[in-house]
């Protein structure tokens, strides 16, 4: 069962956890199969509990995943850093993306042909163009939470055509959220 787990408190004290996590949040609740009247009523509470939490909370897309910064980051800009070798002895600004089929795409421009900042502007433009490539839908693999993310992904698709909306990150964007 999706997020949900059977744990003991104590000797006789049985609960269902309920435990997922969305946007880096922890969703976690128990609930106690004496408070609640019993395993099957505390089961259903939690079920209940747990499909509000789902609809509630806001769903993490492919493409804002690969948009996050990681905490080794040292660009300022996802996806994009700096690679030194025995071919590029000044270094080289590199852009990389992992697409969901397991390809891998990464574009690399030196330091001596372009100069340090616009190798790197080249390598965030890069970086933004991989972007396109990844399908803006949820980053979900459990039925149970792609059911509440089909819900929210329909209406957000609607609102972007609705109001012409790009669904794809400016140089800006990306630079603020870093």
């Amino acid at each position: 069962m999706y997020a949900i787990t059977r744990l003991k408190a104590a000797r006789n004290a049985w609960y269902w956890a309920v435990h997922f996590r969305r946007r880096g949040r922890i969703h976690y609740k128990r609930f106690y199969d004496l408070k609640h009247g019993g395993e099957k009523k505390a089961l259903a509470v939690a079920v209940a509990w747990r499909d509000r939490q789902l609809a509630q909370t806001k769903i993490l897309t492919y493409r804002e995943f690969h948009a996050q910064r990681r905490s080794n980051n040292t660009s300022g800009v996802a996806g994009v850093h700096f690679v030194k070798s025995a071919a590029q002895p000044n270094g080289a600004w590199q852009a990389k993306i992992k697409l969901p089929d397991g390809r891998k795409i990464t574009k690399s421009f030196a330091v001596l042909k372009f100069g340090r900042r616009q190798a790197f502007e080249h390598a965030v433009a890069a970086r933004l163009s991989m972007l396109a490539l990844i399908d803006d839908r949820p980053y979900l693999y459990h039925a149970t939470a792609r059911k509440f993310a089909a819900k929210k992904n329909s209406l957000l698709r609607s609102y972007r055509q609705t109001w012409r909306l790009k669904p794809c990150a400016s140089v800006h964007d990306l630079r603020k959220s870093a």
